[in-house]
């Protein structure tokens, strides 16, 4: 019975005491309280007292503050009077120091975590720590200008970004404020820890505040398996958070798709303002462009990383409402003119490289590519002066008519970057895939893309390439490119470790000589690529396009479609034409001559190729280049020019 008694007792205890620190205080003060009381009762005999609350008061005193134990007199009350004090050593500086300190750490640990709801407006959420997350935060703090003219209109001058993922510690903070760099601004920048699958971690990042939400897509694992499905379930839940706050203007959300079929059903499960980015389109695209044009990858550096170069823009000129489209390229001194994004009926429409007699209709806004905002601002003393471009269909550049590629690894990407050379319809291509997934597994795919190669020759090779002997048999030497793509169903780490580790084995049998085939490697992890020894071979790494994309996304909704129209299967693309096909070797010119002799073809002229006059004795690749330097254009030098042509 006793010991029934004492268990009962002991649970009670432990849960009250287990309620939290507030209540383990109150245990202590009422522990304080009944020694006090029964130290006070054991004296009050003794004579030296006014009454019991005296007593009381005096045990108190012994109890809380040592100092008092050398002013008792007689032996009886001095023990009493020991007693109380190291109870006080016990009660005050043990027991109560050791709540509060915890009290107080609990707390620290809560704010660390992420866990008190923000008081922003007009912010940048981006729900999700995937390997695009830090470099989505990298984007948005060096966008300045293009962030000062998104934030003027809605009020706000100082940007803020939230970052929300499924857990906030501090060595998560520690790793997004190594991998943003010197651009970290700890007081831009927050985190917060929650899923975006409930309403209360909604509210905790101030969702429906913000100016745009922007939805990475989960790192794939298991080739990709079910990242659009929680992406779509993300939509899903912020719906369903806006009409619970019967909120009438919903976030700008920019989402990432890795399956661009399952657009329609995001555009469904969320009514407000979405812009699609689908990304496994968007890079097998830049691959596929890369493999037909090697050397093209140091022109999307320029165009789609910041500070790497120039970069596209889009804005509003109202006072050219009326012109000619193909009198306006002289009203840009250090810009590149690319085309006009209008909207319609059917929504906002790319129109690059389009025709002379194109008019400017109120509202469009001029695609542009520059250095940085202020140099698209035209003089206002502008005069327009007719054009004399060409007209008609520019032909289609001199490609190989059958280009042999091995492509070593297999992830998400590959049945896209089949499909994407499959619509080449004036080229073949033999393609050999050696990777350590099985046949099963690939064709299983290809099926669920619904790829069915005519105009492609595909070869399925089941081999490690890491392995010396394994890719000697493949005899690399013997193909036009070689591509290495990333292991997405690993982690990214181990993934960029095999990829490097692939590539320093592949220059051992092929030598980085002129002649030899083009390499173009996939890396995931940004920070992998001081690791990587490059050469000539050119890298692709998904998440730095990615996230430029989806940041100027946020920032101009209209740049989505004119990234979908050069970065997408179809529309007008960017490539390499020989500088002699212009009649301009041999000649020491400047871009402004460039730029007239490419528009007389009716294409758009956006910088040139210089062969071997790199610092390292590579390519020299300007985009957008400087208007007061003149270049002698030798025979091999190519401009990189941009025109829609029939594939």
């Amino acid at each position: 019975m006793l010991a029934r008694l004492r268990d009962r007792f002991q649970l009670l205890l432990e849960r009250f005491l287990m309620r939290g620190p507030l209540y383990r205080l109150l245990f202590v003060v009422v522990a304080v309280i009944g020694v006090s009381v029964a130290g006070g009762l054991a004296v009050v005999g003794t004579g030296q007292f006014d009454g019991p609350l005296d007593a009381i008061w005096w045990a108190f005193l012994r109890l809380s503050d040592p100092g008092y134990l050398g002013d008792d007199r007689g032996l009886y009350v001095r023990a009493v009077s020991t007693v109380l004090t190291v109870s006080g050593y016990v009660l005050f500086l043990g027991a109560m120091i050791a709540i509060m300190t915890q009290w107080l750490n609990l707390a620290l640990r809560r704010l660390e975590n992420g866990l008190t709801p923000v008081a922003n407006r007009n912010h940048f959420v981006i729900m999700g720590w995937t390997t695009r997350t830090p470099a989505l935060v990298k984007e948005l703090l060096l966008s300045d200008e293009r962030v000062r003219q998104f934030l003027r209109p809605r009020g706000t001058r100082a940007l803020g970004v939230v970052v929300m993922a499924e857990q906030v510690d501090a060595d998560l903070h520690q790793d997004l404020r190594e991998r943003v760099g010197p651009a970290y601004r700890s007081a831009s920048v927050i985190l917060r820890s929650g899923s975006p699958l409930r309403v209360e971690h909604l509210r905790r990042a101030a969702a429906l505040e913000s100016s745009a939400v922007l939805l990475p897509a989960p790192d794939a694992t298991s080739l990709g398996a079910g990242a659009d499905t929680q992406t779509i379930k993300t939509l899903l839940s912020l719906a369903a958070f806006t009409t619970e706050q019967d909120i009438t203007r919903a976030p700008l959300v920019v989402a990432e798709l890795l399956d661009a079929r399952k657009s329609i059903t995001a555009r469904r499960a969320y009514p407000g303002p979405l812009e699609i980015i689908a990304s496994n389109r968007v890079i097998s695209s830049l691959i596929c462009q890369n493999l037909r044009h090697p050397g093209l990858s140091h022109a999307f550096a320029g165009l789609l990383s910041h500070g790497e170069g120039s970069e596209i823009y889009a804005r509003e000129c109202p006072q050219f409402e009326g012109m000619r489209f193909g009198d306006l390229p002289d009203a840009f001194p250090t810009a590149v003119l690319l085309g006009v994004v209008r909207r319609d009926a059917e929504g906002m429409r790319s129109l690059l490289n389009p025709s002379d007699d194109l008019v400017i209709a109120g509202g469009d806004r001029l695609v542009l590519v520059a250095e940085d905002f202020d140099a698209t601002e035209p003089p206002p003393s502008f005069q327009p002066q007719r054009s004399d471009r060409g007209h008609g269909v520019p032909v289609a550049p001199a490609l190989e008519p059958m280009r042999r590629i091995l492509v070593l690894g297999w992830n998400h990407r590959v049945p896209e970057i089949l499909g994407e050379l499959e619509s080449y319809h004036q080229e073949r291509f033999e393609l050999v895939i050696a990777s350590m997934v099985s046949l099963d597994v690939r064709l299983r795919h290809l099926d669920n893309h619904e790829i069915c190669c005519q105009r492609v020759q595909v070869e399925h090779r089941e081999l490690d390439y890491t392995v010396p002997g394994q890719l000697r048999r493949l005899e690399p030497a013997s193909f036009h490119n070689i591509v290495l793509v990333a292991n997405d169903w690993i982690e990214s780490e181990e993934a960029d470790a095999r990829t490097i580790l692939g590539h320093l084995l592949l220059r051992e049998i092929v030598p980085d000589e002129p002649g030899g085939p083009s390499v173009l490697v996939e890396l995931v992890d940004p920070g992998n690529l001081a690791l990587f020894q490059r050469g000539t071979s050119e890298v692709v790494i998904p998440p730095i396009v990615l996230s430029h994309i989806m940041a100027q996304v946020a920032l101009r909704q209209e740049l989505r479609v004119v990234f979908e129209d050069l970065f997408g299967p179809e529309g007008t693309e960017i490539f390499f034409r020989p500088a002699a096909e212009y009649g301009l070797a041999g000649r020491e010119i400047g871009f402004a001559e460039i730029r007239a002799a490419v528009a007389n073809r009716n294409e758009t002229a956006l910088g040139l190729r210089l062969r071997r006059r790199g610092r390292d004795g590579d390519d020299e690749v300007l985009i957008n280049p400087p208007r007061d330097r003149r270049w002698l254009l030798r025979e091999g030098d190519d401009l990189v020019v941009l025109a829609t042509y029939a594939n």
